[in-house]
């Protein structure tokens, strides 16, 4: 990829809904971004964006902003299942792609992005922004510092009512997320990779276990996943329900010499490794309760400071934004974006076996 060489780089955001709330302070305020324009079908919500975060224009036409405006990068943040459009719109008008997940509803759909990216010769990245939260960082630093051992296991539990809200309201029509695992392909993504980062998982592996509908919702499409990874070398589970409290983002990391584990809903870090083990296991019962305590006060001053689970995305945006700027490989590869949406394609095929 050639760098670009002026910076900062002309930005605009597709989408301008919650999530577009999250990318839009880092566009507005990083000396790598100038916000040349949003873009959303609602004209209230574009107007508002764009007042808000002072953006150069609003539009509620794709094609027309990128005709007007010629935009360096385009963050796509409409539904997942409009994005295989609008991403193929914005690479074809000459610009870089970052795309909220999941990118797509199948890994054939992600591979056909991924090609017109190339084709284009620009940079399509979907997003991955837990990866760059502070408690995966720290997990990854103990896997790779050899803290851990060889790791074994890794298992990742998203408990979260996600029906309580659109999801799952009755009052409205058709299925909650146009996409084949329903409401419940909206989190998988995140689940999946952090188990392939923490992992290491290979191409192979078996997947086992149960995609269902299990409050009947017909909205929800599927509200519950439980699957066990195991491709002989290293396992895990990766689990998505709405019926048990309080909400957590367990990830726990298991290895032939230590175990860690965090919850990215409210963050800690327990480390339990020689020589606090066995016989000695008080003593790291006392360092993980010192720790969580720290953690707690931690917690509460995040809380204050909104420093919640998105605080990762402007690190992730960063290292986008530098990579397209430096012509330097992007932080997440098109061959991770594949075997991510791979093994989300295995896990909804479970649907039929359960």
């Amino acid at each position: 990829m050639t760098p670009i060489r002026q910076q900062p780089l002309r930005a605009a955001v597709i989408g301008c809904g919650a999530i577009a709330y999250e990318h839009l302070p880092f566009v507005a305020t990083s000396p790598l971004a100038d916000l040349v324009a949003v873009c959303d079908m609602s004209p209230a919500m574009a107007a508002a964006a764009g007042e808000r975060f002072g953006a150069g224009a609003t539009y509620t036409d794709v094609a027309t902003l990128l005709a007007q405006v010629t935009p360096d990068i385009v963050h796509v943040l409409t539904p997942p299942h409009t994005h295989d459009a609008i991403v193929r719109q914005a690479l074809a008008a000459g610009a870089h792609v970052v795309c909220e997940k999941p990118m797509t509803g199948t890994e054939a759909e992600t591979a056909g992005l991924i090609h017109a990216a190339d084709l284009a010769g620009k940079v399509l990245v979907e997003s991955r922004n837990l990866l760059w939260n502070d408690a995966v960082i720290a997990l990854r630093k103990l896997i790779a510092d050899g803290r851990l051992g060889r790791v074994a296991e890794c298992d990742v539990l998203l408990s979260l009512d996600f029906l309580a809200g659109p999801f799952g309201d009755r009052n409205l029509s058709g299925r909650a997320v146009a996409l084949p695992a329903g409401a419940v392909h909206d989190f998988l993504p995140h689940l999946i990779y952090l188990f392939e980062a923490l992992s290491g998982v290979g191409d192979e592996y078996e997947a086992r276990g149960f995609l269902q509908n299990r409050t009947a919702n017909p909205r929800a499409g599927f509200d519950h996943i439980d699957a066990l990874i195991d491709d002989g070398r290293v396992r895990g589970r990766l689990r998505i329900a709405t019926d048990a409290y309080p909400e957590a983002f367990r990830v726990v990391v298991r290895g032939t010499e230590g175990t860690a584990e965090t919850d990215l809903y409210n963050p800690y870090l327990r480390y339990d490794a020689a020589p606090n083990v066995g016989k000695r296991a008080p003593f790291g019962q006392v360092a993980n309760g010192k720790a969580l305590r720290r953690a707690g006060w931690a917690n509460l001053r995040n809380k204050i400071m909104q420093h919640g689970t998105m605080h990762g995305l402007p690190r992730m945006l960063e290292a986008v934004y530098r990579a397209i700027i430096d012509g330097t490989p992007p932080p997440i590869t098109a061959t991770e974006m594949i075997a991510t949406a791979r093994m989300c394609d295995r896990l909804v095929a479970l649907a039929d076996a359960s």
